[in-house]
């Protein structure tokens, strides 16, 4: 065993000491700080540059994480679950963020740094756009995800969804009144629209892609008001758009006066560079650029971001200002140190990293078995999710029941169509979500979904 090895799994025990002793005051107020570099080397009686690599080590690992000019920290929630400690059921179903890398210390920690620092902002009404220092940095964060844009049109929501009744309700330069939907698509807003008295219309979109007739039959001649759109790892679905698609997807906006609302909901699990979202195609002013950190940190949060055109974010503002003075600033600040200190950077990387290594094992399970229709045609597109479809005549209440009583949770897709939509329109698809399911069960609970529908195919024969 190399040196640094070594003198990285002293400190990976260290930690995992430290780790027990959950009631330590420095854990609970602020995390566990790691020797600096030069105490290490002078520890261990090495060379620095052994220390910074056993550092590395850790820090490959999830364990530890740097923040710029202060040092190392350990991460709470750092070594990935064995397999005899995560039991009970399998949930396939859930699409919450794994509570167990939630980074509960570490966004304390901001909490408490927010409180020290921004007494000013805090006790004080901020504005209907958000904490300005916040929006300083996320114009810089957003430039990684090919979104680039002025301040000015940057506003914060308290979660995607009041961006999705703003835009809902307030007038457009089109002057048009209907929302067209993806069917599937995401499960809330049918409601929201509904209660809102906005007109509903909808497009089909299944494992091959949008139904680019319709959708284009439906812009001509409709009078949709924008198109609420998801072209990147789409839920329920998981297939994103290519680069060609979501030009012509801007053509056609543009042709027919359309506007496009992009929710790009897991931007932070892409890993193809060459995967931009449709908001870097727009050179017209189509594009509203809508994302949640629900997803990357954990749902409560209710921090959302939108991004508007130039030409609409005079009436937006109007529409939040009356929906809520401003959005909750101490959330804010808090994402602002944790983005700020370097934490959201790692915490992306943890996240990742662990989903793309469960997906990776539900695809090597899927591959597994070429000639099972399901499981062939599955998308293996990444995130967090995919589908299986399933013949129209599977009886999808008899088959998630069947799946319960082995311990296996899972969803299908209908609850991701309108009320009332018509059900000869509607694919049958079994939705499997990998967020709160270990890696080392996936095989077990793909075996046990594979096993129920062969068996409830050969009834049906």
């Amino acid at each position: 065993m190399r040196k640094y090895e070594i003198i990285a799994e002293s400190l990976k025990q260290w930690i995992q000491d430290q780790l027990r002793q959950q009631n330590s005051r420095q854990w609970q107020n602020k995390g566990i700080k790691l020797p600096a570099v030069r105490v290490l080397a002078e520890q261990y009686q090495c060379s620095v540059s052994t220390a910074i690599r056993a550092y590395e080590w850790l820090e490959e690992r999830h364990l530890v994480y740097a923040v710029p000019q202060s040092g190392y920290y350990a991460v709470q929630n750092g070594a990935e679950v064995e397999d005899g400690e995560w039991q009970g059921p399998l949930d396939f179903a859930s699409a919450a963020p794994d509570p167990r890398v939630f980074p509960y210390s570490d966004f304390r920690h901001c909490v408490d740094q927010a409180m020290e620092k921004k007494q000013a902002d805090l006790f004080l009404y901020g504005t209907e756009r958000g904490l300005p220092s916040l929006i300083d940095l996320l114009q810089k964060q957003f430039a990684d995800y090919q979104v680039f844009a002025r301040k000015e049109q940057f506003f914060i929501t308290s979660g995607v969804q009041q961006a999705l009744a703003v835009l809902a309700l307030m007038p457009f330069p089109n002057g048009k009144k209907q929302v067209m939907l993806e069917l599937p698509g995401y499960h809330n807003m049918p409601s929201l629209l509904k209660g809102l008295s906005i007109p509903i219309v909808g497009v089909r979109r299944s494992l091959d892609g949008l139904d680019w007739d319709a959708l284009e039959q439906q812009f001509r001649e409709g009078d949709i008001k924008f198109f609420y759109v998801m072209p990147r790892f789409h839920n329920p679905i998981g297939t994103s758009l290519t680069a060609a698609e979501k030009k012509r997807l801007i053509r056609l906006a543009q042709r027919y006066d359309v506007y496009l609302v992009e929710d790009d909901f897991l931007a932070d699990l892409e890993e193809n560079t060459k995967q931009d979202p449709l908001w870097s195609y727009d050179t017209e002013g189509r594009v509203i650029y809508l994302k949640s950190y629900s997803k990357i940190l954990f749902p409560g949060l209710r921090i959302g971001v939108a991004i508007l055109p130039a030409s609409l974010t005079s009436s937006f503002s109007a529409y939040k200002k009356m929906l809520d003075i401003d959005t909750a600033v101490l959330s804010q600040a808090a994402l602002e140190v944790y983005i700020r200190n370097g934490m959201f950077a790692h915490h992306g990387k943890v996240i990742r990293s662990r989903y793309a290594a469960r997906m990776n094992k539900l695809y090597q399970q899927l591959n597994a078995f070429p000639d099972f229709t399901p499981f062939a045609y599955a998308p293996r597109t990444g995130g967090e999710h995919t589908v299986l479809p399933l013949p129209k005549d599977m009886p999808l209440r008899v088959l998630l029941s069947r799946l319960d009583q082995r311990g296996v949770i899972a969803d299908t897709t209908e609850r991701y169509y309108p009320e009332g939509a018509q059900k000869i329109h509607q694919d049958k698809m079994l939705r499997l979500n990998i967020s709160n399911v270990p890696k080392q069960r996936i095989k077990e609970g793909l075996r046990i979904i594979r096993e129920e529908i062969m068996r409830l195919q050969t009834r049906q024969q």
